[in-house]
């Protein structure tokens, strides 16, 4: 007995899904988004404050427009979902017989005997608030319980949009202070927005299922992709359009 191995129960994340979708969509968007914007402007010209005052107005222009948009889709996907639980409100007060009938078809898709169907659906509409729940359940596929507050979803977006926008940016904040080649700056700050993809690609391995190594090459290989182009496009437009000519 005492050398048998105990299995740790399987744990389910669901709950989480809400808070944690909009954490990845934030720190990637800061990461990718924001730090593309920079590289961009970095192979457009040779000054770092000006790659760094451009990264910085993504940032701020980012996370106000992606915490707010997060923050209205929530609130109609939040509203859509209470519609439709009052039109089954509605049905159960209005129309309790055909809703019990609907109870019945539910039990007896899951293979219950007809008379036990009959029996458990004839039980649950004695109460209105469990009829609603399984309603919600089995004829609406809603859960509401899992969906966090627009507020709090929009907070969390605009948070993390700002942590990883920065993150692409520190070599360049430190360029201002110490003599730094601009190449190292770019190569710097592509290593540290694949870093902090690879971590937290593999960290997202507990929700997702996949391996850790998985998680991470697939967050490093979308990110040097958007990284790398936007360089090489901001090189081909400073190319053709020269900054002295934008002046």
């Amino acid at each position: 007995m005492e050398n048998e191995k105990v299995e740790e129960p399987v744990l389910h994340y669901t709950h989480e899904a809400d808070v944690f979708r909009t954490r990845v969509f934030g720190i990637q968007d800061g990461l990718i988004g924001v730090g593309a914007i920079a590289l961009g402007a970095a192979g457009y010209s040779q000054d770092p404050l000006l790659v760094l005052v451009t990264g910085l107005i993504a940032t701020i222009a980012q996370a106000f427009s992606m915490g707010i948009g997060e923050y209205i889709s929530t609130r109609v996907r939040n509203q859509i979902i209470e519609n439709e639980i009052q039109k089954e409100r509605y049905e159960i007060e209005k129309y309790p017989e055909k809703e019990k009938e609907e109870l019945k078809q539910f039990y007896l898709s899951k293979g219950l005997p007809e008379k036990e169907a009959e029996e458990i659906a004839e039980r649950l509409m004695k109460n209105k608030d469990i009829v609603l729940h399984e309603m919600m359940i089995h004829e609406l596929k809603l859960f509401p319980e899992e969906f966090e507050k627009p507020v709090k979803l929009g907070f969390i977006m605009a948070l993390y949009l700002i942590i990883g926008g920065l993150i692409p940016l520190v070599p360049f904040i430190l360029s201002l202070f110490v003599k730094i080649p601009f190449m190292f700056s770019i190569i710097s700050s592509i290593l540290l927005v694949l870093l902090t993809l690879g971590v937290f690609g593999s960290m997202t391995s507990k929700y997702t299922g996949l391996s850790k190594f998985r998680g991470a090459f697939e967050q490093i290989g979308t990110g040097l992709l958007a990284l790398v182009g936007s360089y090489i496009g901001g090189a081909i437009i400073g190319y053709f359009l020269p900054i002295h000519v934008a002046i």
